[in-house]
């Protein structure tokens, strides 16, 4: 990225220099709004960028056994430029993208940084409250509900069918969070066993 020192002056004559460039007060304005023109551009493409870079890294990250195994090869790469907050914004975007897709319905997070995209995520994901509505009324005995789990058959599969590919992974990854299983173990392992 290359930084820009000089100063917009304005002479006499009504022309404006920036730099070593000189413009007519018409030909600044022009000028003027093709630099924003480019800037513009480049929120659009913003979350483009950092959803791809966030694949990649979240892709790389796989063949890891840790993130500290993984930083260390980060440091010595081309990316060791890149500081652990950026990475983690970027592979935050591409795990993300559907959710950022959904509210970035006409461009509403393009201008914004990473970390408001991350709160607005954050309070998307969670249920809506309407307020204090139980004043004045008397609590229900609460029931357990049973929990619904796959059972396992003598075989190792599971007797609980799935409609959908989303359906599949949230019930593994609450698996995963109620066993504490790492991920990208879990990943790791998915891969071997889906080549075998």
């Amino acid at each position: 990225m290359t930084t820009s020192t000089a100063k917009a002056t304005v002479s006499i004559d009504a022309t404006i220099s920036v730099g070593k460039a000189k413009f007519t007060l018409s030909e600044a304005m022009q000028h003027g709004a093709n630099i924003y023109d480019k800037l513009y551009l480049l929120q659009e493409q913003q979350l483009d960028y950092y959803r791809e870079l966030g694949n990649i890294l979240l892709q790389s990250r796989a063949l890891f056994k840790s993130d500290k195994l993984f930083g260390q090869y980060l440091a010595g790469s081309a990316l060791g430029c890149m500081s652990r907050q950026d990475r983690s914004d970027a592979m935050f975007i591409a795990s993300q993208w559907a959710e950022v897709q959904k509210l970035n319905k006409n461009g509403a997070l393009e201008s914004l940084g990473v970390s408001a995209i991350r709160k607005r995520c954050k309070a998307a994901s969670k249920p809506a409250s309407a307020g204090n509505t139980s004043k004045g009324k008397v609590k229900p005995e609460a029931k357990a509900e049973p929990k619904t789990e796959a059972k396992a058959s003598t075989d190792g599969s599971s007797d609980t069918k799935f409609q959908t590919e989303a359906e599949l992974a949230a019930f593994v990854a609450q698996s995963l969070k109620e066993n504490g299983l790492d991920n990208v173990q879990f990943l790791i392992a998915l891969k071997a066993a889906l080549a075998a």
